[in-house]
């Protein structure tokens, strides 16, 4: 069985994706790590312990880390997932608790302990796992593979005309990780957007597939609003769940390239840009698969199968949320 750590920045997509990953019965998630990002510390926490009860499986350990950028003003998505990140469900806390080591020791705690087993997905920015690497460097070594969403590099950013969210957040941390020599996928934003957008019909679908599903579309909202503001479609999308699905499941993968890359942020006004060199100019090795292509239709089967037989999750209805 796969061995996976989840480090989040907990909002309306993460919890799709942790979700997925929780109710993936190849896999164990031996510990969930979280990160300031869409939200403060406080807000992603309590979003993270939430999801881990709505999956109604089992309980990993959950740890808090970085509350702030490396060296960076916190920038939060209130505007896009909501002032809770979950489109302002109002949730109630969850039963559960975090634990009290820091999330940085919990990421170089599981990498000693499962010497090249472990596989981390990275759903935020990437301050906490950019902090373990300076700490305790010797754990690139023991690290099996690292799933990273961020970036939009052979695209235009969400949040700038450049840069995607989490590398924006802290590309300091960003660029840290990616020149870390760790064995490095990267998922970037524009996946999210494309075969994995969830679209009237699936919402539809979802709405009566499980009360899971209902939960999935509902804490959407916010995301949901944000879409039909800039565009013309009707829905919501997954960047984070993307991530997860291809760490999941490799098959899902269609197409790749193996590149050198870096994240800018030495300049402001391309701070948080993901650079690939995708035709190979710099002559330096490369460090991440860069996934350009998911099969079509392969990630919502896997999605809609993951949510299904979910209803009456901790004896809740449609009407709570």
């Amino acid at each position: 069985m796969r061995r996976i750590l989840i480090d989040t920045d907990t909002a309306s997509d993460d919890a799709v994706a942790l979700l997925m990953a929780l109710r993936e019965r190849t896999v164990k998630v031996e510990a969930i790590t979280v990160v300031a990002g869409n939200c403060q510390i406080e807000q992603c926490v309590k979003n993270a312990l939430i999801c881990i009860e709505k999956a109604g499986t089992y309980t990993p350990p959950l740890y808090s880390g970085m509350a702030s950028p490396l060296l960076r003003k916190h920038y939060m998505s209130h505007h896009i997932h909501g002032l809770d990140g979950m489109g302002d469900m109002g949730l109630p806390d969850s039963h559960l608790a975090k634990e009290p080591m820091h999330a940085i020791d919990a990421i170089i705690y599981f990498a000693d302990k499962l010497q090249g087993e472990l596989e981390i997905v990275t759903l935020g920015p990437l301050t906490n796992l950019a902090m373990a690497l300076l700490k305790e460097p010797h754990i690139v070594d023991k690290i099996k593979h690292v799933y990273i969403m961020g970036g939009s590099g052979l695209t235009s950013g969400n949040i700038t005309p450049l840069a995607e969210f989490n590398f924006f957040v802290d590309a300091e941390a960003a660029d840290i990780v990616i020149k870390s020599g760790l064995s490095l996928t990267v998922v970037g934003w524009e996946i999210g957007m494309g075969e994995a957008f969830i679209n009237k019909a699936d919402i539809d679908r979802l709405n009566r597939l499980s009360e899971l599903g209902r939960f999935v579309v509902r804490c959407n909202k916010s995301l949901m609003e944000f879409n039909a503001g800039r565009t013309d479609q009707v829905g919501f999308d997954l960047p984070d769940p993307t991530t997860m699905a291809v760490a999941l499941y490799p098959e899902l993968i269609q197409e790749s390239i193996t590149r050198y890359s870096w994240v800018e942020y030495k300049s402001q006004a391309s701070y948080g840009h993901y650079v690939i060199d995708s035709s190979s100019l710099t002559g330096k090795e490369p460090n991440a698969r860069i996934i350009l292509k998911i099969r079509s239709g392969l990630f919502k089967e896997k999605l809609f199968k993951l949510l299904s037989d979910s209803s009456d999750v901790n004896g809740e209805t449609s009407d709570d949320f």
